[in-house]
């Protein structure tokens, strides 16, 4: 870092080329197969350089899933949910961000990806759920809205592998618009 404490050029890039060579590594193999020595050498960084930035594998990771989660932080609060309308620029703007990093989110919620991370999704997306679901069914009892959430939640999960596999061939919007369809539809009928 240089004296304002800015990361120079030199140092994005040496983080950019280690989270694109755990990725990549990740695509392959779980996590606690890859070796620092692997990555490094993949990545051409030095394994010193690699210790002066992260203390293990599993900080790189952690470091990448923060960045991620500020990010998708951040969109969620720019488009809140309001139950006045049916979600679509809510799971538009959720579906824009996953299509801007697909390959992170394909990798991470793939066969070698981590469950701390899809929980981490999870909780986000509930927590915006759970306050539509009070909106739209005040009386509902909240064992009943925990039961909606993770039948919504879940299968949005899957929806979102299948997506980011690329075997559907359905676009951002295509993807939106199905979600869309397919929460309206199971909620509707516990809402009345």
């Amino acid at each position: 870092m240089n004296k304002s404490g800015e990361e120079n050029r030199s140092v994005r890039n040496t983080r950019r080329r280690l989270r694109e060579g755990l990725l990549r590594l990740l695509e392959e193999k779980p996590l606690h197969e890859i070796s620092v020595k692997e990555l490094t050498e993949l990545a051409d960084v030095n394994r010193g350089t690699f210790y002066f930035h992260y203390q293990d594998i599993y900080d790189l990771l952690g470091k990448m899933e923060d960045d991620f989660f500020a990010q998708f932080d951040r969109t969620l609060s720019e488009h809140p949910v309001r139950g006045s309308e049916d979600g679509y620029p809510y799971l538009h703007a959720i579906f824009s961000f996953l299509d801007e990093n697909r390959d992170f989110c394909r990798i991470m919620l793939g066969p070698h990806g981590d469950m701390k991370f899809v929980d981490r999704v999870k909780q986000r997306v509930d927590a915006q759920c759970s306050f539509i679901w009070q909106l739209l069914a005040p009386e509902t009892a909240p064992e009943r809205y925990a039961m909606y959430n993770a039948f919504i939640i879940n299968g949005c999960i899957g929806l979102i592998q299948e997506w980011l596999s690329g075997r559907s061939g359905l676009t951002e919007e295509n993807v939106t618009e199905l979600a869309a369809m397919v929460i309206l539809a199971s909620v509707g009928p516990c809402i009345h």
